[in-house]
């Protein structure tokens, strides 16, 4: 969390005191506050999640998710085994005023491909 002193308005950084206890002082002007701990919402995961839908709108995802499931799908033939159907993204990799570029990656053969 960020905080301003409110005599200078200028930003306070944590540091330790003589006593080893951390406060938040203003380089500009001295003006010191005891710093308190915030939690803001936050709660530790462990490394392997459950895979699980949350207010069916968040999806918590493991280390062994496959996120090719969570990709949107099109009717486009793969050119390496003839699938009518792959996995689509879309990234601006050149210029703003050019179209962007959509990658691919087959449902069956997961052989991936681009297309300007």
């Amino acid at each position: 969390m960020v905080e301003f002193c409110p005599k200078c308005e200028k930003l306070m950084r944590k540091k330790k005191n003589e006593e080893g206890i951390y406060v938040l002082l203003c380089a500009s002007c001295g003006f010191s506050k005891p710093h308190e701990k915030k939690k803001a919402g936050t709660h530790e995961m462990s490394k392997r999640t459950e895979k699980k839908i949350i207010d069916n709108k968040t999806r918590v995802l493991d280390d062994d998710t496959d996120t090719l499931d969570l990709k949107p799908r099109t009717r486009v033939e793969c050119p390496k085994c003839g699938t009518f159907e792959a996995f689509y993204e879309q990234y601006q990799t050149r210029s703003a005023d050019e179209p962007a570029t959509t990658f691919y990656s087959c449902v069956e053969c997961k052989h991936r491909w681009r297309e300007y």
